[in-house]
C-alpha cells in the first residue's frame, strides 16, 4: 500500500494545495496504522490508539469536507461521465466512512478489556483502506482528466 501511495503522491504533487496536504495526511495514517497493526507482539497502549483514532477522524473529516468537496464542484462543472463516476464510487467512499467512524467510537476510549477485537478490526480496517485510497485516487485522477480535458490549452 506505502509503495502505490507513493505514486500516487508523485503524480498528484503540486496539484492543488489542499490535496498535497490530504495526501500527506493520507500517508501519515497509513505508517501508523502499519506501526499497530504490526508493530510488535503486544498491544498497543490506550494512549496509542486513542491518538490514531483521533487521527484516523481528522483524516475522514479533512477528505470529506477539502477533498470531496473540491471533486464534487469539479464533477458539478462537467458533463457527463464524471459525475457518473462520482456518483458510483461515493457512495463506496461514504460505507469506509461508517466503519472509519465505528472504529473510532470503539477504540477512542478503549480499556484493555476492549482490545481483544483489536486484531479483527484493524484487519477490516486496512482493508477498508487500501479500497478507499483506490477510489480516492480515482476520483482524484478523474478530476485532473476532467480540468485538462475542459482547459483551453489544446494539443497541436
Amino acid at each position: 500500500m506505502l509503495t502505490k501511495m507513493e505514486k500516487s503522491k508523485a503524480q498528484l504533487a503540486g496539484k492543488h494545495q489542499a490535496l498535497d496536504a490530504f495526501i500527506d495526511a493520507r500517508q501519515r495514517l497509513l505508517v501508523e496504522y502499519i506501526r499497530l497493526s504490526t508493530g510488535s507482539k503486544t498491544l498497543p497502549s490506550v494512549q496509542e490508539l486513542s491518538q490514531f483514532c483521533r487521527q484516523l477522524v481528522s483524516y475522514v473529516s479533512a477528505a470529506h469536507f477539502e477533498i470531496y468537496d473540491y471533486v464534487m464542484a469539479a464533477y458539478e462543472a462537467s458533463r457527463g461521465n464524471g459525475r457518473t463516476l462520482a456518483q458510483r464510487i461515493y457512495p463506496r467512499i461514504e460505507k469506509g466512512t461508517v466503519l472509519a467512524l465505528d472504529f473510532h467510537d470503539k477504540y477512542i476510549e478503549a480499556n484493555d478489556g476492549d482490545l481483544l477485537e483489536l486484531d479483527n478490526d484493524l484487519s477490516r480496517l486496512g482493508e477498508m483502506l487500501e479500497e478507499r485510497f483506490n477510489l480516492e485516487d480515482r476520483l482524484v485522477f478523474a478530476v485532473s482528466l476532467l480540468n485538462y480535458l475542459n482547459s483551453d490549452e489544446t494539443v497541436e
